[in-house]
């Protein structure tokens, strides 16, 4: 009998090892999956300066180039110019006295330290027929849109030298401070999203 009882000890130890086993690996499992992203593209912008001091005139036209910092993860980025006249006392309101206007038919010269116009356009950028948007408070004239391409590595991270023009064609013009604004837009073009479209 005690050979019997020994073969039934046995059978359930090893029973209960398996069932031991089985459940260990229960309480231990495993999945893996894939995690992706786009990374979309994005541009920030800054003056270099908040007030550019274009000098002193008589009459006849004159120009002050203007700093951007343009920061872009992508190689290309357009730009377009928003300028306004420069009006006495820095009121775009004054009826009283005729602002200085923009000399539209030169043009804004827009110059990266780093890049270029691509398609073979000129880096002036030209001033069209539509009104611009309200800046500040003064209406400005804006020039079409050039794409620009960056000699940087895949990125767009630069200065941005951009200069207009103003014409002072009026020798009774009363003396004093005449300003304006000038604004720079930067436009990225946003990747397809996953999945497509």
């Amino acid at each position: 009998m005690s050979r019997i009882f020994k073969m039934m000890l046995a059978v359930a130890v090893l029973t209960g090892l398996v069932a031991v086993n089985q459940s260990y690996a229960d309480l231990t499992n495993t999945a893996t999956t894939h995690v992706r992203v786009v990374v979309s593209p994005n541009v920030s912008l800054s003056a270099v300066l908040p007030t550019i001091d274009a000098g002193t005139i008589q009459t006849g036209p004159f120009s002050a180039i203007i700093g951007f910092r343009v920061d872009a993860n992508l190689q290309e980025v357009s730009f377009f110019v928003a300028a306004s006249a420069l009006y006495k006392g820095n009121d775009p309101t004054n009826s009283t006295v005729s602002p200085i206007p923009v000399d539209l038919g030169a043009g804004a010269l827009i110059q990266p330290a780093n890049g270029n116009a691509t398609g073979g356009h000129s880096n002036t950028a030209a001033f069209i027929g539509s009104p611009g948007p309200v800046v500040q408070g003064f209406p400005t004239s804006v020039t079409e849109t050039v794409q620009y391409s960056s000699s940087q590595n895949n990125h767009f991270s630069q200065n941005v030298n951009v200069t207009v023009g103003w014409i002072q064609n009026d020798p009774e013009r009363p003396t004093g401070e005449y300003s304006g604004v000038v604004q720079l837009t930067a436009v990225v073009i946003p990747l397809t999203p996953l999945g497509g479209a």
